[in-house]
């Protein structure tokens, strides 16, 4: 008996030690990784990994690493399919040894799925192209209130919209309702993160076997394939507006859409101008109003910076209108957000969210709450109080979630604003 307790004991004590060891591994390699010494930390937790552990972080830190290290660093040596194939086994390796572990190690999932086949489009491979996405949605990687999320988005914007999303979140579970449910093939969405790569404006000016219609852009091929930082003073481009949006927004006959763009790279000696954002800028200028263009509120406040003066909220994104909104009765469109967002047959998986919560994605549904809360504001303006209690009813109804214990405070303003 003493000798089974001594066995035991001994044993308990490897298993701290064992413990111990991957907290210190764990610990150390996030410390490097947090100052910028990312193949560091993958070679440390490799060495861990060797030994064998049954850890799932462990796993999920080297699936997260090796993302970032071949898509967010400097370029990767020898990065390739293979390559990315070991990220994916990395991170479902980490959800088979802990099957709730569901969290932020589904947004890596997608992400990696989303360069995947951003290097399809890249080949010109239509076909695998709309296959990785179809397989990602099958492995659970967009959950039905991300997939909501993003139709409700493409039902916010008009007829043939061109809309500039933000991140893997936002694009990826659109890409899927548009190439596997042909849902709103009328809308050209661009990622604004892809805005600085030859090959991708490249396609978007000439279409993509019916993927991409076919993107206002007054570049030459030349002049796309030489993309760069471009020398930049603070400049303030003009652009004509058609008759019919003078009249539909109340304009004086000699007005003028006017964008002053500052340079967003700044030095010493030179100021310059990034080539995603002089993109954008040929998209506008050559678009000339002919289509509607939206940017979700997930792009970035550096990359639209200009142009929220002339953003109009309209539905789970903004408008790009020709005239500064602030303080007009153009600032919201209101009727857009009471078809999208409150309408409960548009709202039916939002509390999926309990179940399937990928906390780096799914900040993105406290925009229901932002866009309701500016609507309250809005018809407190225009005096229609009775509509502010309608929009606290319906969050109080529908959206309350422990995942967001801020919808609460959210209601407690609207509640405010009645009074």
């Amino acid at each position: 008996m003493k000798n089974l307790l001594t066995t035991v004991l001994i044993l308990f004590g490897l298993f701290v030690n064992i413990v111990g060891q991957t907290e210190d591994i764990k610990k150390e390699a996030k410390e490097l990784f947090k100052n910028s010494d990312y193949k560091r930390a993958i070679e440390i937790l490799k060495q861990t990994e060797a030994k064998g552990t049954d850890d799932p972080e462990i796993y999920y830190l080297l699936g997260y690493y090796s993302h970032y290290l071949a898509y967010d660093s400097r370029p990767l040596l020898g990065h390739g399919l293979d390559y990315s194939n070991k990220v994916l086994e990395y991170l479902e390796k980490a959800i088979e040894l802990s099957p709730n572990y569901y969290g932020d190690v589904y947004s890596l999932l997608g992400a990696e799925y989303g360069a995947r086949a951003s290097n399809s489009l890249r080949k010109g491979d239509a076909e695998e192209y709309i296959n990785i996405y179809k397989e990602a949605y099958e492995k659970g990687l967009y959950p039905l209130w991300l997939i909501e999320r993003g139709r409700n988005m493409l039902k916010s914007c008009d007829k043939n919209a061109i809309l500039i999303t933000g991140g893997d979140s936002e694009s990826n579970p659109i890409r899927y309702l548009q190439l596997i449910e042909n849902y709103r093939t009328d809308i050209t969405v661009i990622s604004y993160g892809f805005l600085n790569r030859p090959w991708y404006i490249e396609k978007l000016k000439n279409g993509f076997h019916g993927i991409y219609d076919n993107v206002p852009i007054g570049l030459s091929d030349e002049q796309i394939l030489d993309m760069h930082p471009y020398k930049w003073d603070t400049l303030t481009i003009k652009i004509p507006i058609s008759e019919k949006l003078k009249t539909e927004y109340e304009l004086s006959a000699d007005e003028m859409f006017e964008w002053e763009m500052v340079p967003n790279l700044l030095g010493e000696r030179k100021n310059y101008l990034s080539a995603d954002k002089a993109v954008l800028a040929s998209i506008i200028e050559t678009n000339k109003w002919e289509r509607p263009i939206y940017f979700s509120i997930g792009c970035h406040p550096t990359f639209v910076s200009g142009l929220t003066d002339n953003f109009q909220l309209s539905g789970l994104i903004n408008k790009l209108l020709p005239m500064e909104t602030k303080g007009t009765k153009f600032s919201t469109n209101s009727q857009k957000i009471e078809d999208v967002l409150l309408n409960k047959n548009n709202i039916r998986y939002f509390k999926d969210v309990e179940k399937h919560n990928i906390p780096r994605n799914s900040g993105g549904l406290s925009n229901y709450y932002f866009v309701l809360y500016r609507l309250a504001i809005y018809y407190k303006e225009q005096n229609k109080v009775e509509k502010i209690s309608e929009i606290a009813d319906f969050i109080e109804n529908n959206l309350l979630t422990d995942i967001f214990p801020h919808g609460v405070e959210v209601v407690d303003r609207i509640r405010k604003l009645e009074k």
